[in-house]
């Protein structure tokens, strides 16, 4: 009986833990290329209208990173020139 209980207990807890294992992945930024400049904004909500925050990695290597960092993230690259 113990056996039992032990062993449907596993299950509805498996069962249970699944769903938010998989609802936490998140999909990588694509990595800046190099010889790019790239600006990475990022928005308060899935319909994109409100930055929240952003990040751009300059042609020289600096960063420049501002407010908040979410899910909901849009990408730029622009080639930089030669010099």
């Amino acid at each position: 009986m113990t056996r039992r209980l032990a062993t449907a207990l596993s299950l509805v807890l498996a069962t249970a833990v699944v769903p938010l294992v998989s609802a936490g992945t998140a999909q990588a930024l694509p990595a800046c290329k190099s010889g790019y400049q790239c600006t990475t904004t990022f928005y308060s909500s899935a319909d994109r209208e409100l930055p929240v925050g952003g990040t751009t990695r300059f042609c020289d290597g600096t960063v420049d990173t501002w407010g908040s960092f979410t899910r909901y993230a849009t990408v730029t690259q622009a080639k930089c020139e030669a010099a």
